[in-house]
This record gives C-alpha cells, sequence and structure tokens, in this order.
C-alpha cells in the first residue's frame, strides 16, 4: 500500500495498539486535561518529567497545528525545550488534547521503551495501548516516527477509523460529524432549508392566479461566519458558498428537480478545513399549493491535514412542507424531514479510513414570510423568520442537538405579481446554537 499523504491521520493510526494491554506506570503521572483548561490552543499539551529523588516538575503548552504536536514526546524536543531537566533516565510523561481527545505518552524510570495509551475509544472504560522498543529513548521514538510516516496494516487503518469516530464524539469542531459545521449537519441543513423560501411549494402558493411558473433560475450566495463564532474553547471563522439550480420535471408540471452545491472553507484556532457537497431532489406536490414532499440524496466530503481529519459521507433524506396562507398578511411554512447519515469508504486516498458513523437525522422547523408595505431601491420588499431544530439518534456525537434561528430581509420584483413574489436579493442573519458552540453569520443570496 502507498505512502498515505495526511500525516496528521498517520500520526494518529500510531497512537493505537493492536490489542489492549494493562501495565502499570512507573514514574509521575502526566497532567490531566483538566489542568490545560487555560490554554486556548486546538491542540494542548502537558509533560511531567521526573528531576530525581521523586521530584517532578510540570509543563504545558499548545499548538494549533496537528503535525507539529507529534513530535511532544521526541527525546530530541523534550532536551530543546527542557535542558538538563531532561535525561533518558529519568521518567517522563505527556498528554496531547487532540481537540478533545487525550493521548498519552509515558518514558519509564530506567526505560527505553515509549509507550502510548488513549482510554475510552470505541468502548466505555476501555483502554488501547502501543510499545516501540528500541535500543535508545530516540531509537523508540524513531520507531514510533517511522510507523506513523508509512502506515501499511489492515490494523493500522482500523485503529486510524475508531479515532475518527471518536473525535466525532468527542471534539467540538470536528470536520467530519458530530458538530453543527460539520460536513454531516450541513448535508442534513441542507435538505430541509426554511431560511429562503426557495421551495416549489411556497412559489406555487404565492400564484394565487393558479397558473403555473417556470423552474427557478439560477441561485448563488454566500455566508460569513465570525467574530464571537466559537465551539467551546475553539474560535473559527468560516465562509459558506451555494450555487443551485432546479428544473419542471415536465412543460406544465409541478415537481421540481433540483441540484445544490454547497462548499465552505474554515479556520479553526487558524487551522484550515475545505469541505464540498453535491445534493440531487425531487420536490413534488402532494396537495396543490399546500403541501409538498421532497426526497434527496445528497453527498459531502472533507479534507484537513492541519486539524487531522479526512472522509465523506452520504446521506439520504426526505422533507415535507406545509403552506398556511391567511396568517395576517404573511404565509406559516411548516418543515419536517427524517434523514439517514452514513460515512463511506475513502480508498480513493490508498487507505479506507472510514470511521463507520451511521446516524439517524430529525429537522423541524417554522418559517413566516411577510410582505413588507415599504419599498427598497424601488422594489417590494420582504421579511422572513424562521426557526429549526436538529436531532440526531445513532452513533455518539458531541452535539446530538443543535438550533438554528434565520432572519432575512429580501428585494422582490417592481409589480405585484405570481413572478415577482420571488427575491431576487436576500440579506440574511442566522444564528446557530448548540451547547457550547454559537455561530453568528451574515450573508447574501441572489437570484438571476
Amino acid at each position: 500500500m502507498q505512502k498515505f499523504g495526511w500525516s496528521a491521520l498517520g500520526a494518529v493510526a500510531a497512537l493505537w495498539a493492536i490489542a489492549p494491554v494493562a501495565q502499570a506506570q512507573v514514574g509521575p503521572p502526566p497532567p490531566s486535561p483538566q489542568q490545560l483548561d487555560d490554554i486556548e490552543s486546538l491542540f494542548r499539551i502537558g509533560v511531567t518529567l521526573g528531576v530525581g529523588g521523586g521530584a517532578t516538575i510540570t509543563d504545558s503548552y499548545g499548538l494549533d497545528i496537528a503535525n507539529d504536536g507529534q513530535d511532544f514526546m521526541n527525546p530530541q524536543r523534550l532536551r530543546e525545550r527542557y535542558g538538563a531537566r531532561y535525561n533518558d533516565r529519568l521518567p517522563v510523561s505527556g498528554v496531547i488534547d487532540f481537540r478533545g481527545l487525550p493521548i498519552y505518552g509515558f518514558y519509564d524510570t530506567n526505560s527505553a521503551v515509549f509507550r502510548i495509551a488513549i482510554p475510552a475509544l470505541d468502548a466505555e472504560g476501555e483502554v488501547y495501548q502501543n510499545r516501540f522498543n528500541g535500543v535508545t529513548r530516540q531509537a523508540s521514538y524513531d520507531l514510533f516516527d517511522s510507523y506513523l510516516n508509512d502506515i501499511d496494516s489492515a490494523e493500522a487503518e482500523r485503529l486510524v477509523r475508531l479515532l475518527l469516530k471518536s473525535l466525532a464524539r468527542y471534539s467540538p469542531v470536528d470536520p467530519l460529524a458530530g458538530n453543527p459545521g460539520s460536513v454531516q449537519s450541513g448535508l442534513v441543513r441542507s435538505s430541509l432549508d426554511l431560511s429562503s423560501g426557495d421551495s416549489a411549494i411556497e412559489q406555487d402558493a404565492a400564484n394565487s392566479g393558479g397558473t403555473n411558473t417556470a423552474g427557478d433560475p439560477w441561485i448563488m450566495g454566500a455566508n460569513y461566519s465570525g467574530g464571537s463564532s466559537n465551539g467551546g474553547r475553539y474560535d473559527f471563522m468560516r465562509v459558506d458558498g451555494r450555487v443551485a439550480r432546479s428544473f419542471r420535471l415536465t412543460e406544465g408540471g409541478r415537481a421540481l428537480l433540483k441540484f445544490d452545491l454547497p462548499v465552505s472553507y474554515s479556520e479553526v484556532n487558524g487551522a484550515r478545513a475545505a469541505t464540498a457537497q453535491f445534493g440531487v431532489g425531487v420536490e413534488f406536490p402532494v396537495i396543490a399549493r399546500r403541501w409538498s414532499l421532497e426526497p434527496r440524496v445528497g453527498y459531502g466530503i472533507t479534507a484537513s491535514d492541519q486539524l487531522g481529519s479526512v472522509g465523506n459521507m452520504l446521506s439520504t433524506t426526505i422533507a415535507s412542507r406545509y403552506v398556511l396562507d391567511g396568517l395576517g398578511r404573511g404565509r406559516l411554512v411548516i418543515g419536517n424531514m427524517v434523514g439517514y447519515t452514513t460515512t463511506l469508504s475513502t480508498g480513493i486516498t490508498g487507505y479506507n479510513v472510514n470511521p463507520g458513523l451511521k446516524n439517524w437525522a430529525f429537522r423541524n422547523g417554522l418559517a413566516y414570510d411577510l410582505p413588507l408595505k415599504f419599498r427598497g431601491l424601488g422594489r417590494n420588499t420582504s421579511a422572513r423568520v424562521s426557526y429549526t431544530l436538529t436531532n440526531y439518534a445513532g452513533d455518539k456525537l458531541y452535539y446530538d442537538t443543535f438550533h438554528e434561528v434565520t432572519l432575512s430581509l429580501g428585494l422582490r420584483g417592481r409589480e405585484e405579481s405570481a413572478r415577482n413574489a420571488r427575491d431576487l436579493i436576500r440579506l440574511n442573519m442566522n444564528l446557530i446554537k448548540a451547547g457550547s458552540y454559537t455561530s453568528w453569520s451574515a450573508g447574501l443570496g441572489f437570484r438571476f
């Protein structure tokens, strides 16, 4: 098998053992993850050095790039950082908080063996360990380093899969799954988006004359998240873009074939990640101008060497939209969705590190769309507010519930007509909240 290009994942694989091993620690314990709480970095490191006579010193620091973290127990790095306080006979223990997942390293008293331990991965209370045994500590660490730079065993692939699955559970900013900014949540949000009013059933409901309208023109938009957006102790910046197009399936028919291409770029404490998605669905009316159903299939992919993540995912969903007219001057839209997400093989990279995440998703919400009485730039205007609640069931995720609120203002056509009930330009303001995760964003959407 060829060498895997994602070195951060290679580093992760070396942190696992073929089977759980019980072994008593000889030397001082490493700092606990709680002792690192004051460090704001993406990857937090703590080291305890034995200095003779039972005395110890403790050090902690942070890193924001995954690849830099693999050297936290390298004897060469220890000598550079601690000078004469370190030598190869005294005990050393350390921990790296890998985006929320603690990983421990040990050199015991008068021992050259380098040990790694990771508690509670895919089973409660289970600890995985690995040993690298060279003539010197540097030789032991070099064995570890060689292993992580050239993973070529099925067992190493299995262990990477376990790690990625654990990160969806323990990390609030994992790019693949487990939080509102992940590929998983992007697929679910796209399957029932109540913020824009782009659904066929809403446009048909606005067409009181009853004549059929043409398929949607191009829709493009972008959103920016930043400022006070954060996932717990992690600050992030995010840019989302979207291109969409839909077509009437038959001339004079109301069923709509929809294509959607969302993309995003994000930085978590400066570490970069990119995602891309593709969705296709068919929205068809069950009750004319009142109720529609939309089955949809979506695919998403992400990759980040700096965050130590790679993966792709498939979603299958069915969404319902029901329109109630006559509520004041506006319309109320009730949306419901059920779906299923599963990660896929990553064999295209030369390694299959599919974490095997499988989850049911449930998304429900309301939107109220109100034509406004004032005009802007010589055009009709509108306001829309929406709320959705998303819940997950299945494999454990860091956040299995999140709330989303969107307020938007739109510019419509110059005349009152069914065709001009669509917003040509829309300004969106969005809040997503899930436990300690908060995302504020603003954006523009265009239809042409």
